[in-house]
């Protein structure tokens, strides 16, 4: 009874929560986005994948969920900071163990179960509902449809169980977690490049559609509870806040950014952040991350799968400004800045020296990419217009999400009503951009200068909106709620 007491009021926080940034509109537009976004899909990938077998856009809507899972499962390591820090000024039901006589093992379980009830209502829902508009016409039963949703959300929670574990593991022990992460690896790598297992033997939910047997549903449920359970048993129930020295210097560092002019205090300070918070190498290596899953995406199928994708250097670096949006809600997420109200900064100054700050950690990473890229694909001489359009674009983009989401960047991308301006300002050139990669081999004379002009507007574009943006978040509070509708 207690347990259910905590999960019906843990969904009632997260639900206030969203409200509180992004209003009760935003937060219930947000799956209806999604809804709107698959029937969108469903409807014209029978067109566009004709060419594709079936077994392999299964293999890549259950991939895709357990990568999401285990994108939204450190559980571990959320448990860790709640216990050890504040959310601000606000105090969560997660922090009961602290004052009340209730262990933080349960605290924990329910807040898994909160979490994966919210992801299935928020996500696969919608999601399942999308996919059951286009059904008909693509010649699949409703039942289809139903299982198809099942049988994602169950890898979603094989990934997110596992996510969870290995963050638990994180929280006691650094090198089991190292050791762990290489074990996950290595059993990947026997499904591919070495094939010597198929897919489905580890991704259980996908065994359903090559063996057609509800065993395969009740071992994924088996497995995504243990992988659960196991999580919880090795939470931690005490935390002590960490302590670390080092040689570190403020003031040296605000001399290191003077090139910044008026902005060297805080990005100074940002940096004293990332260092203090030991997040420097995962930024980085998040952001490359990302950017070769996209190529190793493509690699896999076409070594893999024998799917032919005549994708160039200039196609990839159209990418790097998307992707560098997670990266930049990283940095917005690491500190809370309350306290910033009371000091003679305002919003806006702090958002330009995180976006100083981001550009200074991706501009290499992203450079390193484009020319990689180049030379793995003997595309030399498209380098110097990728590295354009790679600029042009993380210099866009982080710019239009700078001036939508402020500091609460992983908040509001919860409001449907920001995801489509967003879409609308990064879509329509994105989809120019990449078209024209494609039509170079054929067309270089047309697709060339395409891409250069716009790249061009891009980078025009910006200087405009990062002014719109000062004066946007210039007058509001560092502990903003949105209270509009």
């Amino acid at each position: 009874m207690l347990s259910l007491r905590l999960l019906h009021a843990m969904m009632k926080e997260e639900w206030r929560l969203h409200q509180s940034l992004v209003g009760p509109m935003g937060s219930a537009l947000f799956p209806a986005t999604i809804f709107l976004f698959t029937s969108f899909l469903a409807l014209v990938a029978p067109r566009v994948l004709s060419h594709m077998p079936t077994a392999t856009i299964l293999l890549m809507l259950h991939v895709a969920s357990v990568l999401y899972g285990l994108f939204v499962g450190s559980f571990g390591a959320i448990g860790e900071h709640v216990m050890t820090g504040r959310l601000g000024q606000v105090s969560m039901i997660m922090q009961m163990p602290q004052t009340y006589p209730v262990s933080f093992r349960r605290m924990m379980a329910v807040f898994y179960a909160k979490d994966s009830l919210f992801y299935l209502l928020y996500s696969y829902v919608p999601l399942t509902l999308g996919l059951a508009v286009a059904a008909p016409g693509a010649g699949v039963s409703l039942g289809g449809v139903a299982m198809l949703g099942l049988t994602t959300f169950l890898s979603f929670m094989m990934g997110m169980g596992l996510s969870f574990t290995l963050s638990a593991v994180s929280v006691r022990s650094r090198p089991l977690w190292l050791l762990l992460n290489a074990a996950v690896a290595g059993v990947a790598a026997l499904v591919y490049p070495l094939g010597l297992l198929p897919p489905e033997q580890i991704i259980l939910p996908l065994a359903y559609w090559t063996e057609r047997s509800m065993w395969t549903l009740g071992a994924s449920s088996v497995t995504a509870v243990v992988l659960a359970s196991a999580g919880v048993a090795l939470m931690k129930e005490r935390y002590e806040s960490r302590e670390s020295r080092s040689g570190f210097s403020f003031l040296d560092a605000e001399s290191l950014f003077g090139f910044t002019g008026g902005l060297s205090t805080l990005v100074a300070k940002e940096w004293a952040e990332v260092r203090r918070a030991g997040a420097l190498a995962p930024v980085i290596m998040s952001f490359a991350g990302h950017l070769l899953a996209i190529y190793g995406m493509s690699w896999v199928f076409e070594a893999g799968v024998g799917v032919s994708l005549s994708f160039n250097v200039v196609f990839y670096s159209g990418f790097v400004g998307f992707m560098g949006v997670m990266t930049y809600s990283f940095l917005t997420n690491l500190e809370h800045n309350e306290y910033l109200n009371v000091q003679p900064v305002s919003v806006d100054m702090v958002v330009k020296a995180k976006l100083v700050l981001y550009f200074i950690l991706t501009a290499g990473v992203s450079a390193a990419y484009v020319v990689g890229i180049g030379l793995l694909k003997g595309q030399l001489s498209l380098v110097p217009l990728g590295l354009l359009l790679a600029g042009a674009t993380s210099v866009y983009v982080v710019g239009v999400t700078s001036y939508l989401t402020g500091l609460w960047t992983n908040t509001m991308f919860f409001d449907a009503r920001v995801i489509l301006k967003f879409c609308a300002f990064v879509v329509p050139p994105m989809i120019v951009t990449e078209i024209a990669a494609l039509m170079m081999p054929m067309r270089a004379g047309l697709a060339t200068p395409v891409v250069v002009a716009v790249s061009a507007v891009l980078l025009l574009a910006s200087a405009p909106l990062l002014r719109r943006m000062e004066r946007r978040w210039a007058a509001v509070p560092f502990s903003f709620v949105n209270a509009g509708g």
